[in-house]
């Protein structure tokens, strides 16, 4: 029997996202055929949240003989009201950040602090508010306690709407930017690395896990990858559109092969190289997050433990064994040299020995 075809609705609750074995040409054929569109905004096959809609992709997949998992969503039934001023807002302004090729990170992340943004002042609009009332408005969240990060990422979302949507020119708010702390990357000794993935019996897990520090990979390029992105034959690992929508390739390690090689026969998964219970949709960050938490504490790691402590640990490992840092600064796809600097103040490959060693004590 072929790959299953899922059905997920997106937060519109207007249109399903569509899941389904791109690679099979005839399975793709007959789902557009059926109806299906590709849309660039949500990376992804999306049909209407109709029972209309899904009429005839239940009909293409019973003469596919592939499961159709529809999800039940009564409220479909319901006719919703018309969008209100704001909505329209909404919508365009995430049109436009779609529009820029932003990722799918920032546009969950700027659409939610417009959205405050607006709720604050409704029902009025942006474009009646005056620059003091933005300013007093950025005020009151420093006041509020946010983060000097989530500040940031305010002040850049509200500029945003103005200066991308509207067309505006360029607005400056008196709003005190916050210097970035900065912090020394956390990272785990290898021993500790070692004993993580070693109480790992999960194939998944283990093969994200090793992804993470192996290669030195995102969370977000652990879980695009597809099968097409490992090169068996040159022993190599493409990463598609990382962050800055740059592409590397990596050297592949044979136990790596083997152990993703493994997990394919075993999980069978339909496009990306790990997905969840649906096939189809890829793993989750969240689950993911909840995987390394796990394996720290069955390694014994008391400490909070992330997955981009493992990409961290992967860089100043390679440090401190000699490599050098403008190769490392290419295996993590920084842009900058500055970036990768500061995994020299963590390494301890040059570190001088303390005057202490030699007091005989």
């Amino acid at each position: 029997m072929k790959a299953a075809v899922s059905l997920r609705l997106l937060e519109s609750r207007t249109e399903f996202q569509v899941f389904f074995a791109y690679a099979d040409a005839a399975v793709r054929g007959a789902l557009l055929a059926a109806g299906i569109q590709y849309a660039a905004g949500a990376r992804g096959y999306v049909l209407p949240a109709t029972p209309e809609a899904v009429a005839p992709l239940r009909q293409a997949c019973r003469q596919l003989g592939v499961p159709l998992h529809v999800p039940a969503v009564p409220a479909l039934a319901q006719e919703l009201p018309p969008p209100t001023a704001h909505d329209v807002l909404l919508t365009r302004y995430s049109q436009r950040i779609t529009l820029r090729r932003y990722s799918p990170q920032t546009l969950k992340n700027y659409r939610s602090a417009f959205q405050q943004f607006l709720s604050y002042h409704a029902p009025r609009l942006p474009l009646e508010l005056s620059k003091q009332e933005v300013l007093d408005y950025l005020s009151l969240r420093v006041a509020g306690g946010i983060s000097e990060t989530y500040q940031n990422l305010l002040i850049n979302a509200i500029k945003f709407y103005y200066e991308q949507v509207e067309s505006q020119p360029r607005h400056y708010y008196e709003v005190p930017r916050p210097k970035r702390p900065l912090q020394n990357p956390k990272v785990l000794a290898k021993e500790e690395v070692k004993v993580l993935l070693q109480l790992t019996a999960n194939l998944k897990h283990r093969a994200m896990l090793m992804l993470a520090y192996g290669l030195g990979l995102r969370l977000s390029e652990i879980l695009a990858l597809t099968p097409l992105d490992i090169d068996s034959r040159r022993m190599v690992l493409y990463v598609r559109g990382g962050k800055g929508k740059k592409d590397r390739d990596l050297p592949l390690p044979v136990s790596l092969l083997y152990l993703l090689r493994e997990q394919y026969r075993h999980y069978r998964p339909a496009i990306f190289v790990f997905e969840g219970t649906q096939p189809g949709e890829a793993y989750s960050e969240r689950s993911l997050q909840h995987v390394i938490k796990q394996a720290a504490a069955r390694a014994g790691i008391h400490r909070p433990v992330t997955m981009h402590m493992l990409r961290h640990s992967y860089a100043t490992h390679l440090l401190e064994a000699g490599t050098d840092i403008r190769v490392i600064q290419d295996l993590l796809g920084h842009s900058s040299i500055k970036t990768t600097e500061i995994y020299t103040h963590v390494a301890q490959h040059k570190r001088p020995i303390s005057p202490l060693d030699d007091l005989g004590l």
